[in-house]
Protein backbone atom coordinates (compact mmCIF):
# COMPACT_ATOMS: atom_id res chain seq x y z
CA UNK A 1 0.00 0.00 0.00
CA UNK A 2 1.38 3.40 -0.99
CA UNK A 3 1.72 6.13 1.62
CA UNK A 4 2.65 9.80 1.64
CA UNK A 5 6.40 10.28 1.98
CA UNK A 6 7.22 6.92 0.41
CA UNK A 7 10.10 6.83 -2.08
CA UNK A 8 9.06 4.98 -5.22
CA UNK A 9 11.76 3.43 -7.42
CA UNK A 10 14.38 5.17 -5.29
CA UNK A 11 13.51 8.43 -7.03
CA UNK A 12 9.94 9.71 -6.68
CA UNK A 13 8.87 10.98 -3.24
CA UNK A 14 5.09 10.61 -2.98
CA UNK A 15 3.21 13.58 -1.60
CA UNK A 16 -0.57 13.91 -1.82
CA UNK A 17 -2.85 11.43 -3.51
CA UNK A 18 -4.80 13.51 -6.00
CA UNK A 19 -7.02 10.97 -7.77
CA UNK A 20 -8.29 7.41 -7.63
CA UNK A 21 -9.59 5.61 -10.70
CA UNK A 22 -10.53 2.18 -11.91
CA UNK A 23 -6.96 1.23 -12.83
CA UNK A 24 -4.97 2.90 -10.09
CA UNK A 25 -4.05 6.00 -8.15
CA UNK A 26 -2.42 9.30 -9.08
CA UNK A 27 -0.05 10.98 -6.66
CA UNK A 28 1.60 14.35 -6.65
CA UNK A 29 5.28 13.60 -6.18
CA UNK A 30 8.75 15.11 -6.22
CA UNK A 31 11.38 13.90 -8.65
CA UNK A 32 14.39 13.83 -6.31
CA UNK A 33 16.88 13.63 -9.17
CA UNK A 34 15.64 16.50 -11.30
CA UNK A 35 14.07 18.49 -8.45
CA UNK A 36 10.68 19.00 -10.06
CA UNK A 37 7.05 18.24 -9.29
CA UNK A 38 5.47 15.38 -11.21
CA UNK A 39 2.34 13.26 -11.20
CA UNK A 40 2.85 9.54 -10.63
CA UNK A 41 0.14 7.17 -11.79
CA UNK A 42 0.42 3.75 -10.12
CA UNK A 43 -1.40 0.67 -11.35
CA UNK A 44 -3.37 -1.14 -8.67
CA UNK A 45 -1.43 -4.13 -7.26
CA UNK A 46 -4.25 -6.54 -8.02
CA UNK A 47 -4.11 -5.50 -11.69
CA UNK A 48 -0.33 -5.74 -12.10
CA UNK A 49 -0.64 -9.49 -12.51
CA UNK A 50 -3.31 -9.09 -15.18
CA UNK A 51 -1.62 -9.22 -18.58
CA UNK A 52 -4.37 -7.18 -20.26
CA UNK A 53 -4.26 -4.29 -17.80
CA UNK A 54 -0.47 -4.30 -17.64
CA UNK A 55 -0.34 -4.19 -21.43
CA UNK A 56 -2.77 -1.28 -21.41
CA UNK A 57 -0.65 0.59 -18.87
CA UNK A 58 2.50 0.06 -20.93
CA UNK A 59 0.60 1.13 -24.03
CA UNK A 60 -0.35 4.41 -22.36
CA UNK A 61 3.30 5.06 -21.57
CA UNK A 62 4.57 4.30 -25.07
CA UNK A 63 1.74 6.04 -26.90
CA UNK A 64 1.77 9.25 -24.90
CA UNK A 65 5.57 9.42 -24.87
CA UNK A 66 5.53 9.38 -28.68
CA UNK A 67 3.19 12.39 -28.81
CA UNK A 68 4.80 15.77 -28.37
CA UNK A 69 2.05 18.38 -28.23
CA UNK A 70 1.33 21.30 -25.88
CA UNK A 71 -2.23 20.03 -25.32
CA UNK A 72 -1.18 16.51 -24.29
CA UNK A 73 0.13 15.83 -20.79
CA UNK A 74 3.75 14.74 -21.26
CA UNK A 75 5.18 11.42 -20.07
CA UNK A 76 8.53 11.58 -18.25
CA UNK A 77 9.16 8.00 -17.15
CA UNK A 78 7.77 4.48 -16.82
CA UNK A 79 8.85 1.59 -14.65
CA UNK A 80 7.88 -1.55 -12.79
CA UNK A 81 9.25 -1.86 -9.30
CA UNK A 82 8.54 -3.11 -5.79
CA UNK A 83 5.90 -1.28 -3.81
CA UNK A 84 7.95 -1.82 -0.66
CA UNK A 85 11.74 -2.11 -0.26
CA UNK A 86 13.07 -5.58 -1.15
CA UNK A 87 9.57 -6.68 -2.15
CA UNK A 88 8.44 -8.27 -5.42
CA UNK A 89 8.26 -6.13 -8.56
CA UNK A 90 4.50 -5.83 -8.40
CA UNK A 91 4.00 -2.11 -9.02
CA UNK A 92 3.86 -0.48 -12.45
CA UNK A 93 4.06 3.29 -12.45
CA UNK A 94 3.86 6.11 -14.96
CA UNK A 95 5.45 9.51 -14.32
CA UNK A 96 3.65 12.38 -16.01
CA UNK A 97 3.65 16.12 -16.26
CA UNK A 98 1.85 17.56 -13.24
CA UNK A 99 -0.99 19.63 -14.65
CA UNK A 100 -2.04 22.44 -12.34
CA UNK A 101 -5.77 22.51 -12.87
CA UNK A 102 -8.97 20.49 -12.72
CA UNK A 103 -10.57 17.83 -14.90
CA UNK A 104 -13.31 19.23 -17.10
CA UNK A 105 -15.61 16.77 -15.33
CA UNK A 106 -15.06 18.59 -12.04
CA UNK A 107 -15.59 21.98 -13.69
CA UNK A 108 -18.91 20.85 -15.16
CA UNK A 109 -19.96 19.34 -11.84
CA UNK A 110 -19.41 22.61 -9.99
CA UNK A 111 -20.24 25.21 -12.66
CA UNK A 112 -22.83 23.51 -14.85
CA UNK A 113 -23.31 24.91 -18.34
CA UNK A 114 -20.40 26.79 -19.88
CA UNK A 115 -20.73 29.74 -22.23
CA UNK A 116 -20.10 29.01 -25.89
CA UNK A 117 -16.84 30.96 -26.12
CA UNK A 118 -15.25 29.03 -23.30
CA UNK A 119 -16.59 25.67 -24.44
CA UNK A 120 -15.42 26.15 -28.03
CA UNK A 121 -11.98 27.25 -26.89
CA UNK A 122 -11.56 24.01 -24.96
CA UNK A 123 -12.97 21.92 -27.81
CA UNK A 124 -10.56 23.46 -30.30
CA UNK A 125 -7.58 22.72 -28.06
CA UNK A 126 -8.76 19.17 -27.43
CA UNK A 127 -9.28 18.66 -31.16
CA UNK A 128 -5.72 19.79 -31.83
CA UNK A 129 -4.47 17.34 -29.20
CA UNK A 130 -6.37 14.52 -30.87
CA UNK A 131 -4.91 15.52 -34.22
CA UNK A 132 -1.41 14.90 -32.84
CA UNK A 133 -2.49 11.35 -32.02
CA UNK A 134 -4.41 10.83 -35.27
CA UNK A 135 -1.44 11.96 -37.34
CA UNK A 136 0.63 9.19 -35.79
CA UNK A 137 -2.09 6.63 -36.39
CA UNK A 138 -3.46 6.47 -32.84
CA UNK A 139 -7.10 6.60 -31.74
CA UNK A 140 -7.69 7.67 -28.13
CA UNK A 141 -10.97 5.71 -27.73
CA UNK A 142 -11.88 7.23 -24.36
CA UNK A 143 -12.37 10.97 -24.84
CA UNK A 144 -14.46 12.32 -21.96
CA UNK A 145 -14.44 15.24 -19.48
CA UNK A 146 -12.50 13.21 -16.92
CA UNK A 147 -9.61 12.90 -19.37
CA UNK A 148 -9.48 16.61 -20.25
CA UNK A 149 -7.53 18.71 -17.76
CA UNK A 150 -8.00 22.50 -17.75
CA UNK A 151 -5.48 24.85 -16.16
CA UNK A 152 -6.51 28.10 -14.42
CA UNK A 153 -5.54 30.10 -17.53
CA UNK A 154 -7.67 27.89 -19.79
CA UNK A 155 -4.98 25.61 -21.21
CA UNK A 156 -6.31 22.15 -22.10
CA UNK A 157 -4.31 18.96 -21.54
CA UNK A 158 -5.61 15.66 -22.91
CA UNK A 159 -4.71 12.70 -20.69
CA UNK A 160 -5.13 8.93 -20.33
CA UNK A 161 -4.17 7.13 -23.52
CA UNK A 162 -4.52 3.85 -21.63
CA UNK A 163 -6.84 2.27 -24.18
CA UNK A 164 -5.50 4.13 -27.20
CA UNK A 165 -4.85 1.91 -30.17
CA UNK A 166 -2.86 2.17 -33.37
CA UNK A 167 -5.16 2.03 -36.37
CA UNK A 168 -3.21 -0.89 -37.86
CA UNK A 169 -2.51 -2.73 -34.59
CA UNK A 170 -3.48 -6.32 -34.03
CA UNK A 171 -6.34 -6.97 -31.57
CA UNK A 172 -5.39 -7.23 -27.90
CA UNK A 173 -8.73 -7.43 -26.13
CA UNK A 174 -11.17 -10.30 -26.45
CA UNK A 175 -13.23 -10.62 -29.58
CA UNK A 176 -16.33 -8.46 -29.27
CA UNK A 177 -15.10 -6.62 -26.18
CA UNK A 178 -16.20 -3.00 -26.07
CA UNK A 179 -13.75 -0.36 -24.88
CA UNK A 180 -14.59 3.19 -23.88
CA UNK A 181 -17.09 4.98 -21.66
CA UNK A 182 -20.78 4.49 -22.44
CA UNK A 183 -21.83 8.12 -22.07
CA UNK A 184 -19.33 9.29 -24.70
CA UNK A 185 -19.07 6.26 -26.98
CA UNK A 186 -19.47 6.56 -30.74
CA UNK A 187 -22.22 4.43 -32.32
CA UNK A 188 -19.75 2.36 -34.35
CA UNK A 189 -17.79 1.58 -31.19
CA UNK A 190 -20.96 0.60 -29.33
CA UNK A 191 -21.76 -1.80 -32.17
CA UNK A 192 -18.40 -3.49 -31.69
CA UNK A 193 -16.80 -1.85 -34.72
CA UNK A 194 -13.28 -0.53 -35.02
CA UNK A 195 -12.69 2.85 -33.44
CA UNK A 196 -11.32 5.41 -35.86
CA UNK A 197 -10.35 9.08 -35.61
CA UNK A 198 -13.96 10.04 -36.39
CA UNK A 199 -14.98 8.05 -33.30
CA UNK A 200 -12.83 10.33 -31.15
CA UNK A 201 -14.46 13.31 -32.88
CA UNK A 202 -17.93 12.01 -31.95
CA UNK A 203 -16.88 11.58 -28.32
CA UNK A 204 -15.45 15.09 -28.26
CA UNK A 205 -18.72 16.42 -29.70
CA UNK A 206 -20.57 14.68 -26.85
CA UNK A 207 -18.25 16.51 -24.46
CA UNK A 208 -19.11 19.75 -26.27
CA UNK A 209 -22.81 18.97 -25.97
CA UNK A 210 -22.42 18.45 -22.23
CA UNK A 211 -20.55 21.75 -21.89
CA UNK A 212 -23.28 23.69 -23.72
CA UNK A 213 -26.28 21.83 -22.29
CA UNK A 214 -25.06 21.22 -18.74
CA UNK A 215 -25.65 17.47 -18.86
CA UNK A 216 -24.99 14.50 -21.12
CA UNK A 217 -27.27 13.82 -24.08
CA UNK A 218 -28.25 10.35 -22.85
CA UNK A 219 -28.63 9.44 -19.18
CA UNK A 220 -29.31 6.05 -17.62
CA UNK A 221 -27.99 3.98 -14.74
CA UNK A 222 -27.40 1.15 -17.20
CA UNK A 223 -24.33 1.41 -19.44
CA UNK A 224 -25.87 -0.86 -22.09
CA UNK A 225 -28.94 1.37 -22.28
CA UNK A 226 -26.78 4.45 -22.79
CA UNK A 227 -24.72 2.73 -25.48
CA UNK A 228 -27.87 1.68 -27.31
CA UNK A 229 -29.17 5.26 -27.13
CA UNK A 230 -26.05 6.39 -28.96
CA UNK A 231 -26.76 3.76 -31.62
CA UNK A 232 -30.48 4.36 -32.11
CA UNK A 233 -31.62 7.72 -30.77
CA UNK A 234 -31.16 11.34 -31.73
CA UNK A 235 -29.69 13.67 -29.14
CA UNK A 236 -32.11 16.25 -27.72
CA UNK A 237 -31.61 19.68 -29.31
CA UNK A 238 -29.33 22.17 -27.63
CA UNK A 239 -30.98 25.21 -26.00
CA UNK A 240 -31.95 28.02 -28.39
CA UNK A 241 -29.71 30.45 -26.50
CA UNK A 242 -26.64 28.58 -27.77
CA UNK A 243 -25.23 30.53 -30.74
CA UNK A 244 -26.19 29.09 -34.11
CA UNK A 245 -22.63 28.24 -35.12
CA UNK A 246 -21.87 26.30 -31.95
CA UNK A 247 -25.23 24.55 -31.99
CA UNK A 248 -24.93 23.51 -35.63
CA UNK A 249 -21.34 22.34 -35.18
CA UNK A 250 -22.13 20.04 -32.26
CA UNK A 251 -25.47 18.67 -33.42
CA UNK A 252 -24.19 17.88 -36.90
CA UNK A 253 -21.04 16.22 -35.61
CA UNK A 254 -23.16 13.82 -33.57
CA UNK A 255 -24.27 11.90 -36.66
CA UNK A 256 -24.40 8.12 -36.56
CA UNK A 257 -22.40 7.52 -39.74
CA UNK A 258 -18.67 8.18 -39.07
CA UNK A 259 -18.13 8.89 -42.77
CA UNK A 260 -20.25 12.03 -42.43
CA UNK A 261 -18.38 13.45 -39.46
CA UNK A 262 -15.20 15.46 -39.35
CA UNK A 263 -12.62 12.77 -40.02
CA UNK A 264 -9.90 13.83 -37.58
CA UNK A 265 -9.37 15.96 -34.52
CA UNK A 266 -7.63 18.56 -36.68
CA UNK A 267 -10.55 18.84 -39.09
CA UNK A 268 -12.92 19.25 -36.15
CA UNK A 269 -10.63 21.86 -34.56
CA UNK A 270 -10.58 23.80 -37.84
CA UNK A 271 -14.39 23.79 -37.88
CA UNK A 272 -14.46 25.06 -34.29
CA UNK A 273 -11.99 27.78 -35.24
CA UNK A 274 -14.22 28.83 -38.14
CA UNK A 275 -17.23 29.11 -35.84
CA UNK A 276 -15.27 31.14 -33.29
CA UNK A 277 -14.15 33.53 -36.03
CA UNK A 278 -17.71 33.97 -37.30
CA UNK A 279 -17.00 32.22 -40.59
CA UNK A 280 -19.25 29.72 -42.38
CA UNK A 281 -19.04 26.21 -40.98
CA UNK A 282 -16.90 24.01 -43.27
CA UNK A 283 -18.32 20.69 -44.38
CA UNK A 284 -16.63 17.45 -43.32
CA UNK A 285 -14.26 16.20 -46.01
CA UNK A 286 -15.99 12.81 -46.01
CA UNK A 287 -19.19 14.33 -47.39
CA UNK A 288 -17.49 15.15 -50.69
CA UNK A 289 -16.60 11.49 -51.17
CA UNK A 290 -20.13 10.33 -50.37
CA UNK A 291 -21.99 12.79 -52.58
CA UNK A 292 -22.24 12.61 -56.37
CA UNK A 293 -21.88 16.34 -56.72
CA UNK A 294 -20.88 19.47 -54.87
CA UNK A 295 -22.32 20.11 -51.43
CA UNK A 296 -24.75 22.99 -51.60
CA UNK A 297 -27.34 24.65 -49.44
CA UNK A 298 -26.52 22.96 -46.15
CA UNK A 299 -23.72 24.95 -44.58
CA UNK A 300 -24.92 27.77 -42.30
CA UNK A 301 -23.91 31.24 -43.39
CA UNK A 302 -23.27 34.26 -41.21
CA UNK A 303 -26.63 35.79 -40.25
CA UNK A 304 -27.26 39.28 -41.65
CA UNK A 305 -25.83 41.91 -39.34
CA UNK A 306 -24.15 39.36 -37.10
CA UNK A 307 -21.89 36.36 -36.93
CA UNK A 308 -21.90 32.69 -36.06
CA UNK A 309 -21.08 33.39 -32.42
CA UNK A 310 -23.80 35.96 -31.76
CA UNK A 311 -26.33 35.01 -29.09
CA UNK A 312 -29.25 33.23 -30.63
CA UNK A 313 -32.27 35.17 -31.83
CA UNK A 314 -35.78 34.25 -30.65
CA UNK A 315 -36.60 30.61 -31.22
CA UNK A 316 -38.93 31.18 -34.15
CA UNK A 317 -36.15 32.95 -36.08
CA UNK A 318 -33.54 30.27 -35.46
CA UNK A 319 -32.64 27.62 -38.02
CA UNK A 320 -33.89 24.24 -36.88
CA UNK A 321 -31.63 22.42 -34.42
CA UNK A 322 -32.46 18.73 -34.76
CA UNK A 323 -30.75 16.19 -32.54
CA UNK A 324 -27.87 14.28 -34.14
CA UNK A 325 -29.76 13.25 -37.22
CA UNK A 326 -27.93 10.31 -38.64
CA UNK A 327 -25.91 10.86 -41.79
CA UNK A 328 -27.50 14.14 -42.84
CA UNK A 329 -25.04 16.69 -44.28
CA UNK A 330 -23.67 19.48 -42.14
CA UNK A 331 -25.88 22.40 -41.26
CA UNK A 332 -29.62 22.98 -41.33
CA UNK A 333 -32.03 24.32 -43.82
CA UNK A 334 -32.75 27.94 -42.94
CA UNK A 335 -36.50 27.59 -42.73
CA UNK A 336 -38.94 26.47 -40.12
CA UNK A 337 -38.97 26.53 -36.34
CA UNK A 338 -38.49 23.94 -33.66
CA UNK A 339 -40.95 23.28 -30.85
CA UNK A 340 -39.53 20.74 -28.39
CA UNK A 341 -42.78 20.47 -26.49
CA UNK A 342 -44.64 18.88 -29.38
CA UNK A 343 -45.54 15.23 -29.00
CA UNK A 344 -44.28 12.82 -31.61
CA UNK A 345 -47.23 11.18 -33.37
CA UNK A 346 -47.24 7.40 -33.60
CA UNK A 347 -45.41 6.13 -36.65
CA UNK A 348 -47.57 4.52 -39.28
CA UNK A 349 -46.79 1.22 -40.93
CA UNK A 350 -44.60 1.57 -43.97
CA UNK A 351 -45.67 -0.02 -47.24
CA UNK A 352 -42.18 0.11 -48.72
CA UNK A 353 -40.58 -3.30 -49.16
CA UNK A 354 -37.12 -1.78 -48.96
CA UNK A 355 -37.86 -0.38 -45.52
CA UNK A 356 -38.87 -3.83 -44.30
CA UNK A 357 -35.57 -5.30 -45.44
CA UNK A 358 -33.55 -2.48 -43.91
CA UNK A 359 -35.50 -2.67 -40.65
CA UNK A 360 -34.75 -6.37 -40.30
CA UNK A 361 -31.05 -5.75 -40.89
CA UNK A 362 -30.94 -2.97 -38.31
CA UNK A 363 -32.78 -5.11 -35.73
CA UNK A 364 -30.29 -7.93 -36.26
CA UNK A 365 -27.30 -5.58 -35.87
CA UNK A 366 -28.70 -3.98 -32.74
CA UNK A 367 -29.56 -7.37 -31.26
CA UNK A 368 -26.03 -8.61 -31.80
CA UNK A 369 -24.62 -5.41 -30.32
CA UNK A 370 -26.78 -5.71 -27.20
CA UNK A 371 -25.70 -9.32 -26.78
CA UNK A 372 -22.03 -8.41 -27.12
CA UNK A 373 -22.15 -5.43 -24.77
CA UNK A 374 -24.24 -7.27 -22.18
CA UNK A 375 -21.89 -10.25 -22.21
CA UNK A 376 -18.84 -8.09 -21.60
CA UNK A 377 -20.47 -6.11 -18.82
CA UNK A 378 -21.74 -9.26 -17.10
CA UNK A 379 -18.28 -10.81 -17.27
CA UNK A 380 -16.81 -7.62 -15.86
CA UNK A 381 -18.94 -7.78 -12.72
CA UNK A 382 -16.81 -10.59 -11.32
CA UNK A 383 -13.54 -8.76 -11.82
CA UNK A 384 -11.91 -5.90 -9.98
CA UNK A 385 -13.11 -2.37 -10.63
CA UNK A 386 -13.85 -1.79 -14.27
CA UNK A 387 -11.08 -0.05 -16.20
CA UNK A 388 -11.28 3.69 -16.38
CA UNK A 389 -9.16 6.75 -16.22
CA UNK A 390 -6.59 6.81 -13.49
CA UNK A 391 -7.17 10.53 -13.23
CA UNK A 392 -10.93 10.40 -13.43
CA UNK A 393 -12.81 11.33 -10.28
CA UNK A 394 -16.28 10.89 -11.72
CA UNK A 395 -18.42 7.84 -11.97
CA UNK A 396 -18.25 7.58 -15.76
CA UNK A 397 -14.86 5.88 -15.48
CA UNK A 398 -16.66 2.77 -14.36
CA UNK A 399 -18.76 1.16 -17.09
CA UNK A 400 -16.56 0.37 -20.05
CA UNK A 401 -18.51 0.00 -23.14
CA UNK A 402 -15.88 -0.69 -28.16
CA UNK A 403 -13.27 -2.73 -29.87
CA UNK A 404 -12.72 -5.55 -32.33
CA UNK A 405 -14.75 -7.78 -34.69
CA UNK A 406 -16.82 -5.33 -36.70
CA UNK A 407 -20.48 -5.56 -37.48
CA UNK A 408 -20.60 -2.40 -39.61
CA UNK A 409 -23.55 -0.16 -38.93
CA UNK A 410 -23.34 1.30 -42.42
CA UNK A 411 -22.40 -0.41 -45.70
CA UNK A 412 -18.90 0.20 -46.96
CA UNK A 413 -18.53 1.57 -50.50
CA UNK A 414 -17.26 -1.75 -51.86
CA UNK A 415 -20.02 -3.85 -50.32
CA UNK A 416 -22.66 -5.50 -52.48
CA UNK A 417 -25.78 -3.30 -52.52
CA UNK A 418 -29.02 -4.78 -51.19
CA UNK A 419 -31.60 -6.12 -53.68
CA UNK A 420 -33.27 -3.30 -55.57
CA UNK A 421 -30.56 -0.81 -54.66
CA UNK A 422 -28.13 0.46 -57.28
CA UNK A 423 -24.37 0.51 -56.77
CA UNK A 424 -24.41 4.29 -56.49
CA UNK A 425 -27.24 4.41 -53.94
CA UNK A 426 -26.77 4.65 -50.19
CA UNK A 427 -28.70 4.47 -46.96
CA UNK A 428 -29.83 7.74 -45.45
CA UNK A 429 -31.11 7.96 -41.89
CA UNK A 430 -34.32 9.97 -41.71
CA UNK A 431 -35.04 10.91 -38.12
CA UNK A 432 -38.74 11.79 -37.94
CA UNK A 433 -38.16 14.29 -35.13
CA UNK A 434 -35.83 16.24 -37.42
CA UNK A 435 -38.72 17.16 -39.69
CA UNK A 436 -41.64 17.55 -37.28
CA UNK A 437 -43.15 21.01 -36.70
CA UNK A 438 -41.39 22.50 -39.72
CA UNK A 439 -43.09 23.86 -42.86
CA UNK A 440 -43.76 21.01 -45.26
CA UNK A 441 -42.25 23.06 -48.08
CA UNK A 442 -38.93 23.17 -46.22
CA UNK A 443 -39.10 19.47 -45.36
CA UNK A 444 -39.81 18.51 -48.96
CA UNK A 445 -36.80 20.50 -50.15
CA UNK A 446 -34.64 18.88 -47.49
CA UNK A 447 -35.74 15.38 -48.48
CA UNK A 448 -35.02 16.14 -52.12
CA UNK A 449 -31.51 17.26 -51.14
CA UNK A 450 -31.06 13.88 -49.47
CA UNK A 451 -32.08 12.12 -52.68
CA UNK A 452 -35.63 11.18 -51.63
CA UNK A 453 -38.94 11.62 -53.48
CA UNK A 454 -41.26 13.48 -51.08
CA UNK A 455 -45.03 13.70 -51.42
CA UNK A 456 -46.80 16.22 -49.17
CA UNK A 457 -50.31 15.35 -47.97
CA UNK A 458 -52.64 16.48 -45.22
CA UNK A 459 -53.67 14.47 -42.18
CA UNK A 460 -56.43 12.81 -44.23
CA UNK A 461 -54.10 12.21 -47.19
CA UNK A 462 -55.59 15.19 -49.04
CA UNK A 463 -53.33 17.30 -51.30
CA UNK A 464 -51.84 20.40 -49.68
CA UNK A 465 -52.05 23.74 -51.48
CA UNK A 466 -50.19 26.10 -49.12
CA UNK A 467 -47.20 23.96 -48.21
CA UNK A 468 -45.41 26.79 -46.42
CA UNK A 469 -48.34 27.16 -43.99
CA UNK A 470 -48.59 23.42 -43.26
CA UNK A 471 -46.51 22.10 -40.35
CA UNK A 472 -45.21 18.56 -40.63
CA UNK A 473 -46.52 16.02 -38.13
CA UNK A 474 -44.55 13.05 -39.42
CA UNK A 475 -42.98 11.24 -42.35
CA UNK A 476 -43.17 7.66 -43.53
CA UNK A 477 -41.14 5.65 -43.90
CA UNK A 478 -38.47 6.96 -41.55
CA UNK A 479 -35.21 5.55 -40.22
CA UNK A 480 -32.57 4.15 -42.58
CA UNK A 481 -33.85 4.40 -46.15
CA UNK A 482 -32.29 3.81 -49.57
CA UNK A 483 -31.82 6.89 -51.73
CA UNK A 484 -34.73 7.52 -54.13
CA UNK A 485 -37.33 6.18 -51.69
CA UNK A 486 -40.78 7.78 -51.89
CA UNK A 487 -41.44 9.58 -48.60
CA UNK A 488 -44.94 10.63 -47.55
CA UNK A 489 -44.85 13.93 -45.65
CA UNK A 490 -47.96 14.52 -43.55
CA UNK A 491 -48.74 17.97 -42.26
CA UNK A 492 -51.49 20.06 -40.72
CA UNK A 493 -52.51 23.71 -40.92
CA UNK A 494 -54.17 23.53 -37.52
CA UNK A 495 -50.99 24.34 -35.58
CA UNK A 496 -50.70 20.71 -34.37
Amino acid sequence: MLTSGQLLADRYRLGTRIAVGGMGEVWEAADTRLDRKVAVKVLKPELCGNAEFLHRFRTEARTTASLNHPNIAAIHDYGETAAVPDGPEDTAYLVMELVEGDPLAAILATQGRLNADRALDMLEQAGQALQAAHERGYVHRDVKPGNIMVTPNGKVKLTDFGIAKAADAAPVTRSGMVMGTAHYIAPEQALGGEAEPASDVYSLAVVGYECLMGHRPFVSDNAVTVAMMHIRENVPPLPPDVPIGARTLIENTLVKDPRRRYRTGGEFAAAVSAVRAGHPLPAPSGLAMLSNGPITGNIPRVPPGGNMMMPAAPVQNMPPAPPAHGPAPMGHHPGGGYHPGMQQPPRRRSNAAAWTVVSLLVVILIGLAVWGISTVLQEGQGRAESPGSGTDLEEDSGPSVSDEDVLPSFPEPDEQPPPGQSENSALVELAETEFQNKPSEVVAERLEELGMRPTVVGIDDDPVELARMCLVTGIEPSGLQPVNTEIVVRCTTGGA
